[in-house]
């Protein structure tokens, strides 16, 4: 069994149910992997509601039905921020500021999680990504 944890970014999490053609080959294959374990932040939930509320993210249903149809598609579970997440989200350099993104990569630092992210920012961070 494949000890590989996924955290999929809020793009990552939309792609790969919408339209998979715009993963890259080796972030399609680790989340068609029956084996690896797949999450999606609840706070991925909440980017989606706010982009979908000021237009920048067209949705034929809520966002939290959207999300759940999308997770069930994808066998992916959901992981809530927690205190530790806090925590771990005031220890990061301030080079990037975007509150989900960063909340995100602070999920995937303190889970042990590998972040799927096409976004180069999260390079610069301790968080493992994979794209």
């Amino acid at each position: 069994m494949n000890s590989l944890r996924l955290l999929l970014d809020t793009n990552v999490f939309i792609w790969a149910a919408v339209d998979p053609r715009k993963l890259s080959a080796t972030a399609a294959a680790v989340i068609a992997d029956p084996d690896i374990i797949r999450y999606v932040s609840v706070v991925t939930v909440w980017e989606m509601q706010i982009k979908h509320a000021v237009g920048k993210l067209p949705l034929k249903e809520n966002a939290d039905l959207t999300a759940a149809r999308f997770a069930k598609e994808l066998r992916a579970e959901f992981i809530a921020p927690s205190i530790l997440h806090v925590a771990e989200l005031q220890r990061l350099p301030r080079t990037h500021n975007d509150p989900f993104d960063r909340m995100i990569m602070a999920q995937a630092i303190t889970e042990g999680l590998t972040l799927v992210t096409p976004d180069p920012i999260f390079a610069g961070y301790p968080v493992s990504v994979l794209w």
